[in-house]
């Protein structure tokens, strides 16, 4: 089985690329920076003789992220997989944001996904294959804070229900994980309410299931109950909670 993995070279995306190589899955990695996916690469390839190629480049300032790797397929087998585990957010993202900043959050989180998905679809649908998306905990409710990040990743809801509209189950699998707080860079030194969970973790439930059926789930899983309350709270409660 073969699969693309964008965001590869970090967090989550890291541990996603370690634990598809395990199962032997050869892997087209994509991420900003070179020497960290030559590096990641050729560390997969040893540890565990897969086929790894990698693609460099930075989604903030790709107009035609999908384009791209859709050009670096070329010659190859058609995937198999796609997962997106890309995401970035900012500390004063609170109605404080001025239009570039905004644009560079929506590129990461939404633009290059719903991109990327677009450009690949016809190949994923060639191989009756599985998109991966990734959501957050944080975009449960429109709160004070987070909110472009947040409304980048709801739109990601939409997206899963699109693509599982339009396709039988026959024809394309599609999973979204809603992640919780994830030990990653960007938790690092925050004070969360509830402790992190490792990115290795979350990405063996991930492979595991990567040829299970659509579904929407919570990884880990608790956070489906948070998500519940969050949902069920009357409105004059919930604007009255700070963030």
């Amino acid at each position: 089985m073969s699969a693309i993995i964008v965001g590869a070279s970090s967090g989550l995306g890291r541990a996603l690329a370690d634990a598809l190589a395990q199962r032997r899955h050869d892997l087209l990695l994509v991420a900003s920076d070179p020497r960290d996916l030559e590096a990641l690469a050729a560390d997969l390839n040893l540890r565990h003789g897969v086929i790894v190629r990698t693609l460099a480049f930075d989604l903030s300032r790709e107009a035609d992220p999908g384009g791209r790797i859709a050009a670096a397929l070329e010659g190859l087998p058609a995937p198999e997989a796609l997962l997106l585990p890309v995401g970035t957010s900012r500390e004063d993202d609170a109605f404080t944001l001025d239009a570039a900043a905004i644009g560079q959050l929506l590129a990461i989180n939404l633009h290059a996904p719903l991109a990327i998905v677009h450009a690949l679809l016809p190949r994923l649908l060639e191989t009756r294959g599985t998109i991966v998306l990734f959501g957050s905990i944080a975009a449960v409710r429109g709160r004070g804070r987070n909110v472009v990040y947040a409304s980048a990743k709801r739109g990601l809801v939409s997206l899963y229900e699109s693509l599982r509209q339009r396709h039988r189950p026959d024809e394309l699998r599609v999973q979204l994980y809603q992640l919780g707080f994830l030990a990653t860079n960007l938790t690092h030194g925050m004070k969360l309410p509830t402790a992190p969970a490792e990115p290795a973790a979350i990405a063996r439930v991930v492979a595991a299931r990567l040829k299970g059926k659509s579904s929407l789930r919570y990884l880990p899983e608790k956070f489906e109950l948070i998500a519940w309350i969050v949902r069920s709270l009357p409105w004059f409660l919930y604007r009255r909670m700070k963030g």
